[in-house]
């Protein structure tokens, strides 16, 4: 029987640059940074002559699992979202205003500036889209009245 979710993961291309963004942006804190060769990872994963850094960040009452690829190394870049096998994180904000100013400052790229969302539970919320240094999306969301209750 499942019990629960114990984390999700992206694949990045530089384990610092990455650690800096969601660190230094989101506030996530390193739980665990690891590096594995072979051993289990090979087995696990099925990729031959697999050597991972794996680092478990945590924060909000999450975990969020990189893992930066020494060997095999893959594509230095993200899928787009619209391919099968693409992710996003999404993080909560009470005030987007303010985290697009901040996220401005920072330099990160944006894939949207603040939409509102006119259809489901999150109807009269708002949102954006922007990268990490990798390509992949990350969501930023502040909830409808009716979606934060």
């Amino acid at each position: 029987m499942i019990t629960g979710i114990h984390h999700f993961a992206l694949t990045v291309s530089d384990m610092d640059r990455s650690l800096a963004f969601y660190t230094g942006l989101f506030g996530l804190e390193v739980a665990s940074d690891r590096e594995v060769e072979r051993d289990y990872v090979e087995q696990i994963t099925a990729v031959p002559g697999a050597h991972q850094r794996l680092v478990h960040l945590s924060g909000y009452g999450q975990r969020l699992e990189l893992l930066e690829y020494k060997a095999p190394r893959g594509e230095l870049r993200a899928r787009p979202l619209q391919d099968a096998g693409s992710a996003h994180v999404c993080f909560i904000t009470d005030d987007l205003d303010a985290e697009v100013t901040r996220l401005q400052a920072a330099g990160v790229t944006f894939r949207s500036l603040p939409v509102v969302t006119t259809s489901g539970p999150n109807r009269g919320g708002r949102g954006i889209y922007i990268e990490d240094p990798d390509g992949n999306a990350v969501e930023v969301v502040q909830l409808a009245p009716q979606a934060a209750a």
